[in-house]
C-alpha cells in the first residue's frame, strides 16, 4: 500500500432533480450490502457532484467529465470548497444540461496513513 492514497466519501441524503429543481430523498440499493466504518483520521478535500441516472452507482462528475470546473470555481482537486457551494451551484442551474441527473453531493476525504 506504500505510495497509495485512500479516499472516503460521504453522500448528502437528498439528490437534486434538475427537471423540477427540487431535492428528493433516495435509498441505497438493497442488493448492495452496506457496512461502512467511518474512519477516525480523515481530511476533507472538498465536495463533488455526481450523476445517478441509473440510480445505483455514480456515473459522472460534470466538474471534470464536462469541464464545468472551467466555469465553476474549484480547488486544486477539481472539487468545490464547501457543501453550500455545491448545493447553490445545483440550485442555480450550473449543472443543467451537463449530464442526465439526478445529482448527488459527495464530501471527499483523504485518509491519513
Amino acid at each position: 500500500m506504500e505510495g497509495t492514497k485512500l479516499f472516503y466519501y460521504e453522500v448528502y441524503e437528498l439528490e437534486f432533480h434538475d427537471d423540477d429543481a427540487g431535492w428528493h430523498s433516495f435509498l441505497p440499493e438493497p442488493s448492495f450490502e452496506t457496512n461502512v466504518i467511518i474512519p477516525n483520521d480523515k481530511f476533507l478535500e472538498g465536495f463533488d457532484v455526481a450523476t445517478f441516472s441509473v440510480g445505483t452507482s455514480p456515473e459522472c462528475s460534470p466538474l471534470s467529465c464536462n469541464s464545468l470546473a472551467t466555469m465553476i470555481k474549484t480547488n486544486r482537486h477539481c472539487l468545490l470548497d464547501s457543501f453550500d457551494e455545491a448545493k447553490q451551484s445545483l440550485e442555480r442551474g450550473l449543472f443543467n444540461d451537463s449530464e442526465p441527473g439526478p445529482f448527488r453531493i459527495f464530501a471527499v476525504y483523504s485518509l491519513r496513513q
